[in-house]
């Protein structure tokens, strides 16, 4: 039997040299592709495997006066949790930071297995109210009642009158040293009357307008009209057009 068999070459295809090289290029392509995201998400696991490089050192920096680094040391320790690649450090920075002294936090990985911990410890300036201090911000923070200083200047007054306040103590405080006085307290009462104490016990009243002004002749005329008497005095009432009244010690 004999089959004639005729051929289209318009529509005969031979693989090419060229065209077989692409085909296993675009494979290995393909293949390394897999293999690097296979790598990738075992990479993943391993880093996130809480006993890959676990912390082993804690370190606690800074000045301290009111806070202590062995309790610090503890409360951070007690926070890492995890190695070193997936350990939350704000989670150790939060946790700081809710000690009313800690003013700043910041934490750094120290590789391959400790832990770097700065704090900032927070400066008292003045008191506020009964239980409070002001930072030299005019920030407020409440810490433990028996680590609050005493000696500091007490200073009292409305809610978010706090920066207000400080502001004009300091402004106060420089201006009556001048003349050799020192402010123990600065009040700011509901009615926005303003009124403070001597460091000698001498209570000043300056009333609600004219605060300036007042102020000014409190700066003028006070040390030469109570020179050689001033141990005797109880109070000033500066709430006068053109003077000031003296309430003399019993």
């Amino acid at each position: 039997m004999t089959i004639d068999m005729t051929i289209d070459r318009d529509k005969l295809h031979i693989e090419t040299p060229g065209q077989i090289y692409f085909l296993g290029s675009r494979l290995l392509g393909s293949v390394i592709v897999l293999v690097f995201i296979s790598m990738m998400v075992w990479g993943g696991v391993i880093l996130s495997n809480p006993d890959t490089l676990p912390i082993k050192q804690v370190r606690i920096e800074g000045d301290f006066t009111n806070l202590s680094p062995v309790d610090l040391q503890l409360l951070v320790t007690d926070k890492v949790r995890g190695g070193f690649f997936n350990l939350d450090v704000d989670a150790v920075r939060l946790a700081l930071l809710g000690e009313p002294w800690v003013s700043e936090v910041i934490v750094k990985r120290i590789w391959p297995d400790a832990l770097r911990v700065i704090v900032i410890e927070q400066i008292p300036v003045v008191r506020w109210g009964d239980s409070g201090l002001l930072n030299p911000a005019g920030e407020y923070f409440s810490p433990e009642s028996g680590t609050i200083p005493d000696e500091l200047p007490l200073l009292s007054g409305p809610v978010d009158s706090e920066q207000n306040l400080l502001n004009r103590f300091n402004s106060m405080q420089e201006q009556v040293q001048s003349i050799g006085f020192n402010i123990a307290s600065l009040f700011l009462d509901n009615r926005r009357a303003w009124s403070f104490h001597f460091k000698n016990g001498i209570k000043v009243i300056l009333g609600r307008r004219d605060f300036e002004e007042r102020f000014n002749r409190v700066l003028t005329l006070i040390p030469i009209t109570t020179s050689g008497r001033i141990d005797q005095i109880e109070s000033i009432d500066m709430r006068y057009t053109n003077g000031f009244s003296i309430l003399w010690k019993k």
